[in-house]
């Protein structure tokens, strides 16, 4: 089972001026128009950190704003070990949410041990720039997103002690709107025995696959170099922990988006797999917007645009096969999950859409309904959407502990934590 530890974290000082001006989300989520508004918010802004703009020498320069930052007193390393509690409020389809974890460094092992697991794949790409990131600075900027069950609760009381018995030591609200509150605990052997029956269980990646890998590469590319103690900075990695069971976890389903017309037998490629709907929608884009959002409930998928202006829900036919060509060794329950149903029932039979293609991007993503109306809005006649639901949270953990994983952009964990609150040095 994974192990986890304080750590002294890196942080801004108030010389670097308000943390709602020095927050930015992680990097693989942040778009070339956000990068450029949050690097102008504040010059000390995380995203200077985090996703600097430049080529090969960006990773240098970064590594340079570390040191003059600290030089000038703009970050200071706490002086003892720390759990970080982690709150964020937030509101999702009109309610208000709050999410609570402990930020803890976390060991970096190795998928095959199964102490922390996975739920998607990942790409070569992202994982060398982080790799090279790390090198160049020593430095974390922004956290892994973990679950674990807390059976005993531990983790929740924890934290509600944490959060009672002091004031936030730093408060900031995200430019997205979502407040964070964060709370320093120094902790000793008496914080750590509070939390030990975590110890017993089995970590999960919400957010943050591709920082996982890397933060295990780096930790070779460092063994490679010499031994390191057991308890060294290099064999972890910086972690928040979230609780399987807190009620603000919230998963946000990722609609698919085909920049192609959907072929005229659009139906008979579908075969027998589906009960096909057609669906009238009221006048009126908040009614349409809710009768759509009602439909999904009860389907697989929902279709836009298959035909012109024309709405379709797609229900399973349960023992009917799938068309598409489903990979041997998968179980009932990692095929049964909406991402799947859609990649080898309907993109693959419709339109011959192989992993290798959604690769190469053959297909959009987005989590957001008003980004897939104006990507048909941009496409009218030469393009079609399929809104799907959120993956359940017990589907994610299941599925991982059967060593299944998911294809990419099957999850969203709403909201992104925020990057800038601490920072993780690799060094003592």
């Amino acid at each position: 089972m994974p192990q986890f530890m304080p750590f002294r974290g890196l942080r801004y000082t108030q010389a670097a001026g308000p943390l709602d001006d020095l927050l930015a989300p992680p990097y693989d989520v942040i778009t070339p128009a956000m990068q450029r508004a949050l690097a102008s918010k504040n010059p000390c802004n995380a995203v200077h950190l985090e996703l600097a703009e430049g080529g090969e020498e960006r990773y240098g320069r970064v590594a340079g704003l570390v040191r003059d930052w600290q030089e000038r007193g703009l970050l200071a390393r706490d002086e003892r070990p720390m759990l970080y509690v982690y709150e964020q409020e937030f509101i999702e389809g009109g309610h208000v949410y709050r999410r609570r974890g402990v930020m803890a460094a976390v060991e970096a092992q190795p998928w095959e041990t199964g102490a922390v697991k996975p739920h998607e794949y990942t790409m070569s790409g992202p994982k060398e720039d982080r790799l090279r990131l790390l090198q160049a600075t020593g430095v974390q900027f922004s956290p892994v997103f973990c679950i674990a069950r807390d059976r005993a609760g531990q983790l929740r009381d924890f934290i509600e002690r944490s959060a009672a018995a002091t004031p936030p030591t730093v408060t900031a609200t995200s430019f997205e709107g979502d407040h964070h509150r964060f709370w320093a605990v120094e902790a000793g052997p008496y914080e750590m025995r509070q939390l030990a029956p975590l110890l017993a269980e089995s970590f999960y990646i919400a957010d943050g696959h591709h920082r996982y890998e890397t933060a295990v590469n780096y930790r070779n590319w460092r063994l490679e170099q010499g031994p390191l103690p057991p308890d060294h900075p290099a064999r972890f990695t910086m972690a928040a922990i979230v609780a399987s069971e807190d009620p603000g976890l919230v998963i946000r389903p990722i609609h698919r988006l085909v920049p192609r017309p959907a072929p005229a037998d659009w139906r008979q490629r579908l075969g027998d797999a589906f009960e096909v709907e057609h669906v009238k929608l009221p006048a009126g884009a908040a009614e349409s917007r809710e009768a759509l959002l009602e439909v999904l409930e009860t389907a697989d998928a929902v279709a836009l645009e298959l035909e012109p202006r024309q709405v379709h829900a797609l229900r399973r036919v349960p023992g009917k096969p799938l068309a598409g060509s489903v990979p041997p060794g998968h179980s009932d329950a990692w095929l049964g999950i909406g991402p799947n149903v859609l990649r080898y029932g309907v993109l693959e039979p419709l339109w011959g859409i192989s992993d290798d293609d959604l690769r190469a991007g053959a297909i959009e993503y987005s989590h957001d309904l008003d980004e897939v109306f104006a990507f048909l809005d941009a496409r009218p006649g030469n393009s079609a959407a399929f809104l799907l639901n959120p993956v359940r949270i017990e589907d994610v953990m299941k599925l991982a502990d059967q060593g299944e994983r998911m294809p990419q952009k099957s999850t969203f964990f709403h909201p992104k934590l925020g990057t800038g609150l601490v920072f993780y040095p690799l060094e003592p």
